[in-house]
């Protein structure tokens, strides 16, 4: 793992009677993200306990490959759809890589 890398966590909580078409959206962007050339991770998880609730980890190669995420139509219709499927914001943090998280077990 890079020091230029941009790690992203983010977590939606899909609103009542939408918990199927969020994670379908959410796992379709995912899909569709791979083939972005900066896109080295990008993964959806069911929370545990939290029946409709979805984190995303995801890390980009740079700050650039991470605007250019963002800049794609499959972001950009989902966040367009949001406020009907989720419920409250969408939580996202925000970091970069630290060279102690680029051991075998640190990596993601």
């Amino acid at each position: 793992m890079s020091n230029n890398q941009r790690v992203v966590v983010a977590v939606a909580t899909a609103k009542a009677g939408h918990e199927a078409e969020l994670k379908s959206r959410l796992e379709g962007v995912a899909t569709a993200s791979w083939d972005e050339p900066g896109v080295v991770t990008y993964a959806v998880h069911d929370v545990i306990d939290q029946p409709g609730q979805f984190m995303m980890v995801e890390v980009y190669a740079s700050d650039q490959a991470f605007d250019d995420h963002l800049a794609t139509d499959h972001v950009k219709a989902l966040i367009a759809d949001l406020s009907g499927l989720v419920e409250g914001e969408l939580i996202v943090y925000q970091g970069k890589a630290s060279a102690f998280s680029a051991g075998a077990k640190g990596a993601l």
